[in-house]
Order: structure tokens, then C-alpha cells, then sequence
């Protein structure tokens, strides 16, 4: 997860207090009474929070699983949600990757060389996969697409393409054979594209990627000679580089509400786009499974400020007389793999989300004070509901999650994931 509440953290710092916790004793035993032990063994999900989450996924039409990305536990437990699942006809599954990079990992999820294939693309291309050139996850994307109904997962990438993505992209416009003058400036700017990269390589900086130094002017130029001589697709493929250029710099620039909100929105319209075409394939309303960054699941308003996608999927399930369950789910302490800069290897780093002074959770104290002895620990946060305001004082980012969430799995110690290499 992003640090979200760094400016409120310092604060607090410097003024000696600590944040303001819920440790109303009502509150301690209504907590008490919706916690339960959860382990994955095998593959399998077990103990006592294991029939309490089976019942929450098999009444949903929409399994929303909100991480904080490179820890290795975590897509195994997914893993394990999709063998849960595996009676209940989900085909469909949606991710934090872009639309083309997904297209890319349907290919490989269910291949016996997929690996290889994953590994020899991001060596012509890197910086385009996200998050699945890590080994858990790649094994989670085969394991799930496995255990889907008649082994057929269908993968939805509704973010923006990766910050290394222009080169692929710009490949990719050159493969739909565009006119003359289109196929020269669409070569040319692959040329700019691939020197960006060595230069970006070099110093390890996004800054220097193309996505960031290329002219507002070739792309546009671009765009506009590929709506005389360019096909659809190519239509669609300048436009994904243009969006996700725009995000990434709003976010560089320190315009990070705004980058958040393009964001949002995007993977917004990307979720109902996937939604309508899988319906009037399957014929009915599809049953989706989700997996993204922690704040992009919430419903209501998220930690960002923002009305994100697990907002427009709980509304979308009210609308419809469905459900939908958003399930968080944290490594307390532990390692998490992190990006380390262009072209190097990513690298794990120790983090206690308790201790850490720049934690964005210490407001989950209340939970952390009371973790099962063995095992992870679930805490059923819709028991929490009735009667809140009663509890007196609560965190107000608690609350939010809270209301936010209905399941919170917290995993006490968490290792780094593994990338592909």
C-alpha cells in the first residue's frame, strides 16, 4: 500500500502524540467475538474462519481481495479463495495490470512453458508485466485459472499500462500494418523508446522512461495520423500509451489526487466494458474475482479520497440485488518484495505496519493487540457494524475501513515474494 498518511504521521511525531484508538472495551468484545483463526494448508483454507469465509464467497457475485502487493502469503491465499470458488462458476477474474499486459498473461497462465515465455517477454520488454512476474503470483494466476469452471479463466487488466510499456505498445501499433507516414513516426518513436529505456536502465530512474520524456507533440501527431491510416486497434493502442503517460506524470508531478482519479476512473470503465462483454457471452451476469492494491477495493471513499473500483462494484452489486465481499488483507510484519528502480532486480525490505512511524495502519491497533496465538487472523468487520456509534471514539480511517471492508485477514509474519528471473 501506498504511504498515505505520511504528512499526518510526522505530525503526530512531532508533537509526541500517538493516534487516537479504539480501545473501548465494548469494542474490545464485539472484536473478540468476530475473530477466528485462518490457515492455508495445502492449498486449502482452513480453521475457524475458514466456514465463515466460504459462506461470505458463496453468497457473492463479486470477490473483491484487497493486498498490499509483494508479499508471498498473499497469492496463495488467493489461490486458495479460487479453490473455494471452483463450485460456484467463476471464469472471470480482474487485475491490477493494464488491458495488454493481461492479454499477454492469459496466453501464458495455463501453458507448460508459460514461465519461459513470461521471462523471454520481459526481457524483450521490461517494465511492461506488473506484479506477475513474481513466482507466487504467476503460480496464482495458473492456479485459479484451473479452478475455474471448465479450467477457462478469463482475465480483465483494468489499470493503466506499466511505466515500460511505451516500446510494446508502440511494437504493437506496428504489427496492425498503419499507412506510410504512420508505420515511419510510430518507428521513430520506437527508436526514442528503446534509447529512453538504456538511459533509464542506467540511472534507475521512471523519470527517464519514455512514458515520462516523450513530447506531448509525437503522440498527438501520432494519434492523429493513425485516425486517417490507422486501424481500430491502433486507435486504441496510441490512446492507452497517451492515458497512461497522463497518469504517470500527474502522479510525478505531484498532482497525486488527480492522478488517483484518472486512475480510478479508468479502471472504472475498463470493469464495466469487461462486465458487458463477458455478460453477452456467458449470457448471464458474470461472477467476477478481484484482486488489487488495497485501496482500490474499499466501498465508500477509500483512504485516497477517492470513490474507487470497489466502490462501483458494491454499487453495482446493490443495483443488481447481488452481493459483493471485500476482503483486505495485510502482513502485520515481516518482508515485502519493492521496486528498486529501472532495470534492477526488485528487492525485499522488512516493515512492521505496528511499529513502522511511517506505518499507514497504525490505527489498527486495536486488531494488531489481538491477533490469534497460531495462525493468520480473520475479523469479520460487518459483526462491527450495528450499534458503532456506541463504541465512542474510533479512528476515523478505522472506521472507514470498517465500513469499507468486510473481512480483514491479517498475516503475522509476512515473507517477500520471489521474482521471475
Amino acid at each position: 500500500m501506498k504511504k498515505l498518511q505520511l504528512v499526518f504521521a510526522i505530525a503526530l511525531v512531532l508533537s509526541g502524540m500517538r493516534p487516537a484508538l479504539a480501545q473501548d472495551k465494548q469494542f474490545t468484545d464485539r472484536l473478540l467475538k468476530n475473530r477466528y483463526e485462518l490457515t492455508v494448508k495445502d492449498g486449502v483454507l482452513a480453521g475457524l474462519g475458514a466456514p465463515v469465509l466460504q459462506k461470505a464467497v458463496s453468497d457473492a457475485q463479486f470477490v473483491l481481495i484487497g493486498e498490499d502487493h509483494g508479499i508471498a502469503q498473499i497469492p496463495r491465499f488467493v489461490s486458495a479463495v479460487c479453490r473455494m470458488a471452483e463450485p460456484l462458476s467463476f471464469q472471470d477474474m480482474a487485475v491490477e495490470t493494464g488491458p495488454l499486459a493481461a492479454n499477454e498473461l492469459q496466453k501464458w497462465m495455463t501453458r507448460e512453458d508459460g514461465r519461459d515465455q513470461l521471462i523471454a517477454f520481459g526481457k524483450q520488454f521490461p517494465e511492461t508485466i506488473a506484479f506477475y512476474n513474481f513466482q507466487e503470483e504467476f503460480d496464482m494466476l495458473s492456479g485459479c485459472a484451473h479452478s475455474a469452471q471448465g479450467g477457462a479463466l478469463r482475465l480483465w487488466g483494468l489499470d493503466q499500462e506499466l511505466m515500460g510499456a511505451s516500446s510494446y505498445i508502440l511494437t504493437q501499433i506496428m504489427t496492425t500494418a498503419p499507412g506510410k507516414d504512420a508505420a515511419d513516426l510510430a518507428q521513430l518513436l520506437l527508436q526514442k523508446s528503446d534509447q529512453a529505456h538504456a538511459a533509464s536502465a542506467k540511472s534507475g530512474s521512471p523519470a527517464d522512461t519514455y512514458m515520462m520524456t516523450a513530447s506531448d507533440a509525437d503522440l498527438n501527431k501520432l494519434r492523429d495520423l493513425l485516425q486517417k491510416q490507422g486501424s481500430p486497434k491502433a486507435q486504441l493502442l496510441i490512446a492507452s500509451l497517451i492515458e497512461s503517460r497522463e497518469i504517470y506524470q500527474k502522479n510525478m508531478n505531484g498532482s497525486g489526487y488527480d492522478s488517483n482519479r484518472q486512475r480510478a476512473l479508468l479502471m472504472k470503465k475498463n470493469f464495466i466494458e469487461g462486465y458487458r462483454a463477458a455478460t453477452e457471452f456467458e449470457g448471464h451476469a458474470p461472477r467476477v474475482l478481484m484482486k488489487f492494491g488495497g485501496e482500490h477495493t474499499y466501498k465508500g471513499f477509500n483512504p485516497l479520497r477517492n470513490n474507487d473500483l470497489g466502490n462501483l462494484v458494491a454499487e453495482l452489486a446493490d443495483s443488481a440485488g447481488s452481493q459483493s465481499v471485500h476482503i483486505l488483507i495485510l502482513g502485520v510484519k515481516g518482508s515485502q518484495l519493492r521496486f528498486a528502480g529501472i532495470g534492477r532486480p526488485f528487492q525485499p525490505a522488512t516493515f512492521n505496519l505496528a511499529e513502522d512511524k511511517d506505518s499507514d495502519f497504525l490505527f489498527l491497533r486495536p486488531m494488531f493487540d489481538h491477533l490469534e496465538s497460531d495462525g493468520w487472523t480473520m475479523f469479520d468487520l460487518r459483526g462491527l457494524r450495528k450499534g458503532f456509534p456506541s463504541f465512542g471514539a474510533v479512528d476515523k480511517e478505522l472506521e472507514r475501513l470498517i465500513f469499507g471492508n468486510d473481512l480483514l485477514v491479517l498475516i503475522p509474519n509476512a515473507t517477500a515474494s520471489k521474482q521471475i528471473q
